[in-house]
Parts: C-alpha cells; sequence; structure tokens
C-alpha cells in the first residue's frame, strides 16, 4: 500500500516520493503558522480583516499540530533524513532529560522574580536584559537538574523495578 495509511489500519510510508512532498506541505504549514495572515505588524499599514483574523485564529493551532504530527510520523519511518538524524543525535539526551523539569519551574521562578520587583522592570538596556535572561536560564536548568536526579530519576528506577516484578513469569 502506497502512502500513509494502509487499508488494514497500520501506520505505512512506503516509498521516498511521498515522504518529500509530506516534508513540504509540512514545512509551508509551519511557515504560514509562525509569519501567516498578519500584514507585518503594520509595515504595510491599515488592521487585518476580521475574516482573516478569525480563519488565522481558528486553524493555526490545528495547522501546527497536524503538520508536526506528519513530520514525527515520517522521522519515525525512516523519511526523516537529515532531521531525523539531527533530533536523534546522543548530545540532546541532557536537554531532553531536563526539559520537563524546566517546563515545570520556569513560570514559578518568572513570577516569584516578578513579585519581588519594586518597580516596572524596563527591558533597557539590552545588556541588563542578557544578564537577567542569562540568569533564569541557569537557575532553573541547574534546579532541574536537581529535580531530574530527586525525583523523576528515582522515580523512573521505581517503576522498573515494579513493573520487573509483574513481568515475569510464575513458576
Amino acid at each position: 500500500a502506497d502512502g500513509v495509511w494502509s487499508g488494514d489500519g497500520e501506520a505505512v510510508v512506503s516509498t521516498q516520493s511521498t515522504g518529500v512532498p509530506l516534508w513540504a506541505v509540512t514545512i509551508l504549514i509551519e511557515f504560514a503558522t509562525v509569519f501567516g495572515l498578519h500584514s507585518g505588524n503594520g509595515l504595510l499599514g491599515g488592521e487585518e480583516p476580521l475574516s482573516r483574523t478569525v480563519t488565522n485564529n481558528t486553524l493555526y493551532k490545528l495547522g501546527w499540530s497536524v503538520a508536526l504530527l506528519t513530520q514525527i510520523f515520517l522521522c519515525h519511518f525512516g523519511l526523516g533524513g537529515p532531521i531525523n538524524s539531527f533530533l536523534s543525535w546522543k548530545g540532546w539526551l541532557p536537554v531532553a532529560r531536563l526539559s520537563y523539569g524546566v517546563y515545570l519551574l520556569h513560570y514559578g521562578i518568572n513570577r516569584a522574580w516578578i513579585a519581588q520587583l519594586r518597580h516596572v522592570y524596563s527591558f533597557l538596556p539590552d545588556f541588563q536584559s542578557v544578564i537577567i535572561f542569562l540568569g533564569f536560564i541557569s537557575m532553573i536548568n541547574l534546579l532541574a537538574a536537581v529535580l531530574f536526579l530527586t525525583v523523576e530519576q528515582p522515580m523512573a528506577n521505581l517503576e522498573k523495578l515494579l513493573t520487573a516484578r509483574q513481568t515475569k513469569p510464575r513458576g
């Protein structure tokens, strides 16, 4: 069965000729999602028509999700090419292990910093903003590493022990 789905319900991407057009379409959809239907932040003048704004706001999350899902399937079925090689690089493993902790911690830490401000923060000068940004990145990643080592990894090891006992044949 040539194409993405076969008749028996299994996902199949059988040829390179299927992968290349799908990559092109997904990249175009993602490009349209990011840069979309906007007139360039007012560079062309005037406001966006309501119909264009409604269409964009209705479809952009769906378009991004479907395009990303298609790219994941393409990589899974061996049609990722250099993108799959890049994303499968072992150097991404530490980043992948910390990413969930960073996601959980960043909002609270940023809110705590904003709450302690005594005046409205100005993003000028740029150097000050860069220093604050680098400080946040360093602090959040350090705390995410502590979270990974003290919570995530021990729980994963415990889960392995518990599931290993359940799967042993009884004899």
